[in-house]
Order: C-alpha cells, then structure tokens, then sequence
C-alpha cells in the first residue's frame, strides 16, 4: 500500500494533498478488496464443478439368435422309440441393459424366446392363449420352462419378457466406497445375477443365474476372494402358519460358496472351492436330481417316489414337509496350468452331508430315514495349440448308485447347484446341450447328464477329443468324438414316463419303475458314442454364421423296458441324429 509521510511536505501543502492522498489510498484499497471478493466467488462457484458426481450413461449389449434345427430320436428322452422327429424354427432375444455412475451400476438383462410359427393349440403367449401356459401347452413350445411362444401370422405375441439379471453393483469396501476405512477393495453385487466364476473357472457346481449377494475381494494382484450367499427358495411370514405338511412355503433353501482365486505363478491358478448347501422339503429340481427310489414314498403311499417329490420329503403335500432337511457340502478344486501352446485344466471334487426322506423300512413301516451323501467328480482338460490347429482332449469321472441301492440311505452321485444346461456344452450334441441350438440335448433327453452330471443314479464316465482349425481368423471347422459309459451298470428294466403331446419336450430326466423286475440288477455301461462335425464363419462384422451335425451310436446302456398291453417289454436303444444352422448378431 502507498504511504507518505506528511512531515516531509511543505505546510501549504499539507492540508490539501493529505486529502488528496487519502483519497488514492482508498481507491486503491477498494480495487485490491474488489479483486479478492471476484477470485473468491470465481472460487466458489468453481467448487460444485469440480466435486460433481460423474455424468450418468446408459449402454446396451446382447446378441440377436436365429436358429433353425432338425433331428430325430433324442426329443423325448426315450432312444427305443424314434418316431419322434421336428424341423423347426427360432429365435432369440438377449438384451442387457447398464447403468452407470462413476464405479456404481446396475444392469438389467431379458430375455425373450419365439418359436416360428404356432406350434401349440391355442395362439403363442398372450392374450391370445386362454389357456395361460406358454404356445398352448407345455409340449407346444420350444424350452417351455422359460418364457416362450409362437410368431403366428400376424406374429403379435404378448407377454413374454424373461427377466434373468437384475443387480446393483457397488464398492463396498477401498477408497471412496460404502466401508472406506477397510483398505482392500471389495465389489458388492446384490439381486439377480450370474454366476460367473463366483464358484469355479470350469462349469461343475454353479455356473447359471442366482439372487443374492457376492462378494469379488482383491486383496493382491495375486490373490482374489468370491463370497456369495444364493438364495434358492424363500419363506415369507403367511406361507409357515400351518403345520409343516400342509405349508404353502416349500422352506429356506440357501448355499453359501467360499471361493478364493489363487495365481500361484506365472501360468498357473488355483480356485478351490467350498460350499454349504441347505434345503427344507421339496427344492428346486435343479439342485436336487429327482432320481427314482423303490423305497421312498410317493404322494400315493407307496412305490418309486422320486428324491425330490412332494411324497419323500414327506406328507405327500405339494411342498413336502419343510421339517425335512438336507445338508450337502461340497469342496472342490479348479486349476489352469498354461506353458506356452500347451495347457491343462484339472478339477476334482467332493460332496458330503445328510438329508431326510420319507421311505419304507425293511419292517414295513413307514418313517423318515436320514441318509448320507458322498460322491466324487472328475474332470481333465487338455489342449495343445498348433499353429492354427487347436487339439483338445477331455476326460471325466463321476462315482453313481448300483441299480439296487436304497437311495434314501445313501447318494454316490454329485449333484451341482445349478449348471444351468451348460455342462461339458460344446463337447457333443446328446450327452450335452448343443452348442449351436442350445434348446436340444438338455437333461429330459440325457438324464440329466447337462444338468446334473451323471445318467440318472449311475454316476458318469467319458472320454472327448476335439480338434479345431482356424481356416482363416473368420473361418474355422472343428470335429468332436465323445464316447460315453455310467460309473455302475445301468437297469435297462426300468423306463421312461408314459409319452403324450404334454410332455414330449421335457423328455426322461429320470428312469421310472415299470414292474418289480425294474432296478433289479445293472446290465449295461455303455451308453453310445456322440460324433459332431461344425463349422464357424464371422462373414461380416459382429455377425456368424454357426452349423453342427451330429450323430449318435446308441449304446445297450440306452435301452428301456416299456408296457405293451400291461407286459413288460425290453426295447434297445436306436441311434439318433441332429444337425442345427444359426446366425448370431452381435451388438
């Protein structure tokens, strides 16, 4: 600031330019404050800018399938009656929707199915069909278990929207998140979501879709943590009122999956896993294989009631008895192992526990019985890239029940949580769901062995060798061949369920009794083997062109007995046949 020291100024002078002077000082003084005031609303204005939250966005992505798909032999489950056959035509849907912010978002995915034409008596989907069930009928549409219908002409469907995913995703713990004074950061995933690799690398114990929480921890580059709690089925508070046979509720079913991933070193990693399953009376049939059991009580009161039927988890009410538990733990191993062209995926599994059914005992009586489960599952990966010749082969073990064993005293077979179809997919055409349409080979045409794992009670053996050539990056062709045994001999004595329009295409999940010879005694292993031929041509961009064909030598072990005029005859078993175009867009 200017100063003057008026004692140096003459006296005439004093007086005037005092005021003169006092004048500037304030003038100058009032610029200086002027500018400060402006810097500091400049200032503060800035600040909302700058602490903003990040601009919201909205992006979609998904895949637009049309497919179309012809076969014979392998529809309804029973390979000693091949007048079942089908040309037809789809397509799919698959929409995932995403919001974010910043690091948060939730994601929205649907789904929507649609046969070509009407292919059940009354019009596809709604309003049209009275009858409320998807194409008509449950056998008048392509995977009626999920949303479906049929494009008649005029092809207005209604009703159809399949939700599979809806989650919010945030960081729970690290910097900026929900819990910032934890320093490692975690990912919080809540509502319905997929599996992903939660619990494995390799598709075995739970690879679908669930609702719940996980957990994605990092807590080094080298060492990561998945904590999920699924929720299977759900008590609300009007459904446990009654007493325990005539509850509407079918029980809490939950699993809790433990799953560290591991980079051990350079190459390799390591996913173990550990899971607790709980179920109370009749559960999802994905995670319970409804196998058939002589001595487990129907909703009749007596003869094969399946595992997981309202009669042997008790009371024979529709959601069994939720007094009746299971507990099922399972412990498992995945590793990948990559030294240049070559590598190996092993996985080893155990499942241990007890669950409760209603069965007959050797007096006669009829009681609940608490059995005890263990079972081991096997599976080897190994590959070796050659140029553009890619050379996989493939082995797989998983132990079963003897056609004579008590089931509700013991289970030998594995039971994953959900696979959702998709185990050993694209390793065959009928002993796995078909890679190109993905609606064939499931668990009513195998037994369960795309679902479950293994043929009915009997456990799995199977050998693959798959051989790829990469033609050029847009073009390839690949050739599967994949013999096919059970771990213990199969009753061909036993059958399938009686055929009719209905439920032709949920096919024979599960062997049924057809007199008191059935599970007698096992007389075969050998179920056939599955040849596929395929080809892949990326002709423009985001768009290909997929084909497969595929045979099946039906093997002993796919014979059944079947009542013609209430006797019993032994039938054996028939090759089948597929073959399946599809072209995918991509966005």
């Amino acid at each position: 600031m200017l100063t003057v020291d008026s004692e140096e100024l003459p006296g005439s002078m004093v007086a005037g330019d005092r005021r003169q002077l006092v004048k500037a000082r304030h003038r100058f003084t009032a610029r200086i404050l002027g500018t400060v005031a402006a810097l500091v609303i400049v200032a503060l204005l800035a600040l909302p800018v700058l602490a903003q939250a990040p601009a919201p966005t909205v992006t979609f992505s998904g895949t637009f399938d049309q497919i179309t798909s012809a076969g014979r032999n392998f529809y309804d489950g029973n390979y000693t009656r091949d007048n079942d056959r089908e040309w037809y035509a789809r397509t799919r849907f698959r929409p995932d929707f995403i919001f974010e912010v910043g690091r948060t978002r939730a994601v929205l995915g649907l789904e929507i199915d649609l046969n070509y034409g009407q292919t059940g008596s009354n019009d596809g989907g709604f309003p049209g069909n009275n009858s409320g069930t998807a194409c008509g009928f449950v056998g008048g549409c392509k995977n009626a278990g999920s949303a479906g219908g049929g494009l008649d002409l005029n092809t207005d469907v209604a009703g159809l929207f399949e939700v599979k995913w809806a989650y919010t995703e945030f960081d729970l713990t690290g910097k900026n998140s929900l819990l910032p004074f934890i320093p490692f950061m975690t990912v919080a995933r809540v509502g319905a979501q997929p599996f992903a690799n939660i619990a494995t690398h390799k598709v075995y114990y739970a690879s679908g879709d669930f609702a719940g929480l996980s957990l994605d921890t990092t807590f080094t580059s080298e060492l990561r943590n998945n904590l999920a709690f699924v929720i299977v089925e759900d008590q609300l508070a009007g459904g446990n009122r009654s007493i325990a046979t005539a509850r509407t509720s079918r029980g809490e079913d939950y699993a809790f999956i433990l799953s560290p991933e591991i980079n051990l070193m350079k190459g390799l990693d390591l996913k173990p896993l550990y899971s607790w399953f709980h179920a109370d009376g009749v559960t999802s049939f994905t995670a319970r294989r409804n196998a058939t059991n002589v001595r487990t009580v129907s909703a009749g009161g007596a003869d094969s009631g399946g595992m997981n039927s309202a009669g042997a988890q008790g009371g024979g009410n529709a959601a069994g008895d939720s007094t009746s538990h299971e507990d099922r733990h399972t412990i498992g191993l995945d590793a990948r192992w990559r030294v240049g062209s070559f590598g190996l995926d092993p996985t080893i599994a155990y499942q241990t526990g007890t669950y409760d059914t209603q069965a007959q005992r050797s007096n006669g009586q009829i009681a609940r019985v608490k059995g005890e489960m263990a079972a081991w599952l096997f599976d080897i990966l190994g590959s070796y890239q050659l140029g553009p010749l890619l050379l996989e082969a493939r082995g797989l073990y998983s132990t079963g029940n003897k056609a004579r064993d008590n089931l509700s005293l013991s289970k030998h077979y594995f039971e994953p949580l959900d696979t959702d179809t998709l185990f050993w997919i694209g390793w065959g055409s009928f002993f796995a769901l078909g890679a190109v349409d993905y609606f064939n080979g499931g668990a009513g045409a195998n037994r369960g062995m795309s679902t479950q794992v293994g043929y009915d009670r009997y456990g799995r053996a199977q050998l693959g060798l798959r051989v790829t050539h990469s033609i050029t990056p847009a073009l390839k062709v690949y050739g599967v061949v994949t013999p096919a045994w059970t771990a213990e001999k199969v009753d061909t004595g036993a059958g399938c369920p009686a055929l009719n329009a209905a439920t032709t295409n949920l096919g024979c999940p599960a062997l049924v009794t057809v007199n008191d010879k059935s599970w007698d005694k096992g007389e075969s292993s050998y179920l056939g083997t599955d040849l596929t031929f395929g080809t892949t041509w990326r002709f423009a961009a985001n768009a290909a062109l997929d084909m497969n064909v595929a045979y099946l030598f039906a093997g002993p072990a796919l014979s059944l007995t079947e009542l013609q005029n209430g006797v019993a005859v032994k039938k054996d078993a028939r090759d089948a046949y597929v073959g399946a175009l599809r072209v995918r867009f991509s966005y």
